[in-house]
């Protein structure tokens, strides 16, 4: 659920700095998060998405769109789990398989 919130909370930031763009007040709010947002994408979030396996093109939408409410949890995420990369590396063994011997 707060999850959820700071998402919401994300748009009506974007949504507010939309408005007083077009309403010609400022739109140094706008250039500040895309800008905010761009270079996280640049310095990590890019790198996050791919270790955990989200699609690049996923990736780079979500962290412009949400930044670090995007990629922070999915670095805790990845910091509980007890995987290392070397349990990703394709060496052709596969314990968990049976293998058939006809």
């Amino acid at each position: 659920m707060k999850q959820l919130l700071r998402y919401f909370l994300v748009i009506l930031l974007w949504i507010a700095a939309v408005v007083l763009w077009a309403a010609g007040v400022t739109f140094w709010v706008f250039v500040a998060i895309a800008t905010l947002h761009a270079a996280e994408l640049l310095i990590i979030g890019f790198r996050t998405g791919r270790e955990y396996g989200v699609p690049a093109v996923r990736s780079i939408i979500l962290c412009l769109l949400f930044g670090y409410v995007w990629w922070l949890p999915i670095r805790k995420t990845m910091k509980s789990e007890d995987f290392t990369a070397a349990d990703f590396i394709e060496d052709g063994e596969e314990p968990w398989r049976e293998q058939v011997n006809a």
